[in-house]
């Protein structure tokens, strides 16, 4: 290692100086351990930078695997927890989903946002970790809608298991496995770098210091009797190449001369055969130009083409956008006036806004004598199609009412749903094929007397009624389990009547789930029906139109810059009820 402070000659040149020791920093030696410690260090740090990368997102996709098929293990025990609202199961469904380290925090909830279970490892620490735990943060919050299967094969959402992961332990093993990775990296870089620069040395150095002896021993008047210094080893590599051109070189210089002219006039053909290429060039150059040109032409006039095409494609937009303007004033007229109940039925405000200009939810409203009825239904789809299948409910309920002579809720909705599915044809016995129409309904309906506290509601799929009372706060009543009018879906067994007494004051709402179901917060998440709840009884003084203007607001702001994801109809009825004579209550 020391070999390239030695002499590497002792003859003179023709200035008279002499080669002296070379300073071991500019020794090819140290030059090559400078150099290949540096390449291996750089091309250990890029490949070192990307397998962190990769080990990174391994890790991520590895534990995200993970964690998603603990919870398809634990699902079906979570929706059993819940749906039997059973604390003990959901604790041991989070007390087994807590053994992993890496799980923070466990909960379980029902679907009215109730905690069925919960449970929280203890937070690490305090440690240098912690500064980098923003590498895992994107992925520490799972949450898994759970559902349970009905006997009639439906799927019934029954809650939320949601399961936080401790991003500072993720970034622990991973940091930790990084710097040991970092470590045998740096050691393998020091280790090639040594074995590297040895090999380099004896190879090469060595040789390369022999010959640069020898080439100074030659005598520039007798260059033909140069004594060719012999490199062991090295006969048929590039040392001995370089010692063979030498040789060559100093016996031929005669001969360099002849090359040179020969070099010249094979330079000057060359030259020629330059010029004349250019020329070509030059030629085809000029046409590519006049191609060019042509180009150009085409060009504008697909440009044209293409500004006649927008032209035509803004016409049918307009065309478009003011059909669903008038489809939308074409469904407004189907909606009746709240007038028709009379003035002696109490407050009554509707609040019905499309997602689109039109939209799939509909009501009616009529009076019969002394009957008043509510009718609100939330079909298939939204837009121009959900509004199509309003049509058809509209028509059919229509039909109903006048052929029906006494009123009952159960009985008018059995009958809607029955027209429905002939109307569509969806009544075939031939079975649902899958490519058949399939459309159809939740509805619920109100019924009751002027002046009564008494009233009938019945129901079919997910619009409750929410009944205030201003003593026991909000209580909600559920419709019969079901949908109506799908071909692919058997109509309900039975439908429930269900008759409620109201206290003097009490205020009802009938409500899609498109109010409920509007994403925003922070985290972001459904409304859900807790809040809308309890924003009700929080501002149950207000009369029902400040009432319906501050909810919209609420939801304004809950979702932010999120946007609306269905129609949304709300009902709100404040009826004039007199005292009862008995006891009031639900039966």
């Amino acid at each position: 290692m020391t070999q390239s402070t030695e002499f590497v000659a002792g003859k003179a040149d023709e200035t008279g100086t002499t080669l002296s020791r070379i300073p071991l920093r500019h020794g090819l030696t140290f030059k090559q351990a400078a150099v290949t410690l540096l390449v291996v260090l750089l091309l250990g740090l890029s490949v070192g930078t990307l397998e962190l990368i990769l080990d990174w997102r391994a890790m991520r996709v590895e534990v995200r695997v993970n964690l998603e098929n603990t919870l398809d293990l634990v699902e079906g025990s979570a929706a059993e927890a819940l749906y039997q609202l059973n604390p003990e199961l959901g604790s041991r469904v989070v007390d087994g989903l807590l053994v992993f380290d890496l799980v923070r925090y466990v909960e379980l909830r029902d679907d009215f946002g109730r905690v069925l279970a919960s449970r929280q490892n203890p937070p690490l620490g305090a440690s240098a970790f912690h500064r980098w735990s923003g590498l895992f943060a994107d992925m520490t919050d799972f949450s898994r809608p759970l559902r349970q299967v009905e006997p009639d094969g439906a799927r019934t959402e029954v809650g939320v298991l949601r399961v936080e992961l401790s991003p500072e332990r993720l970034t622990e093993r991973f940091l930790q496995q990084a710097a040991r990775s970092a470590f045998f990296g740096v050691a393998r870089a020091g280790g090639i770098s040594l074995l590297v620069v040895i090999l380099f040395y004896f190879m090469i150095t060595r040789p390369l210091l022999r010959l640069a002896r020898a080439v100074a021993e030659i005598d520039p008047t007798r260059p033909g009797y140069w004594p060719t210094p012999e490199l062991p080893g090295h006969g048929r590599d590039e040392l001995g190449l370089l010692l063979a051109h030498l040789r060559r070189l100093l016996g031929a210089s005669q001969d360099g001369l002849d090359q040179r002219d020969r070099a010249q006039a094979e330079l000057t053909a060359l030259t020629r055969e330059l010029e004349r290429r250019v020329q070509e060039r030059t030629q085809a150059l000029e046409q590519a130009m006049l191609d060019l040109e042509t180009r150009k032409d085409e060009v504008e006039r697909a440009f044209e083409e293409l500004d006649w095409t927008h032209r035509r494609l803004s016409e049918a937009n307009r065309l478009l956008l003011e059909s669903h303007a008038y489809a939308r004033r074409i469904q407004t007229t189907m909606l009746p006036d709240p007038a028709v109940l009379g003035d002696d039925v109490g407050e009554l405000r509707v609040h019905w806004e499309p997602l689109h200009l039109v939209g799939g939810d509909w009501y009616w409203l009529e009076r019969r004598g002394d009957q008043c009825l509510i009718l609100l239904a939330d079909c298939t789809g939204h837009g121009v199609p959900g509004a199509f299948v309003t049509l058809v409910l509209a028509s059919v309920t229509e039909q109903v009412l006048r052929e029906t002579p006494v009123w009952e809720p159960a009985t008018i909705l059995a009958d809607i749903d029955r027209r429905v599915r002939r109307r569509l044809g969806q009544d075939r016995s031939s079975g649902w094929t899958g490519l058949d129409s399939d459309d159809g309904l939740d509805a619920a309906m109100l019924l009751w007397e002027v002046g009564s506290g008494t009233l009938e509601f019945a129901g079919v799929g997910s619009i409750p009624l929410l009944c205030l009372d201003p003593d026991k706060g909000i209580s909600t009543l559920r419709g019969t389990r079901g949908h109506l009018g799908y071909q692919s879906l058997k109509p309900p067994a039975a439908i429930a009547t269900q008759r409620l007494v109201l206290a003097p004051g009490a205020t009802l709402y009938l409500l899609t789930d498109g109010l409920t179901d509007q994403m925003g917060g922070s985290p972001r998440r459904l409304l859900g029906r807790r809040r809308l709840v309890e924003w009700l009884e929080s501002h149950a003084a207000l009369g029902l139109s400040d009432q319906i203007a501050g909810l919209c607001r609420m939801l304004a702001d809950y979702r932010a810059e999120e946007s609306r994801r269905d129609d949304m109809t709300l009902i709100a009825f404040r009826p004039i009820v007199r005292p009862p004579l008995g006891a009031d209550g639900i039966k």
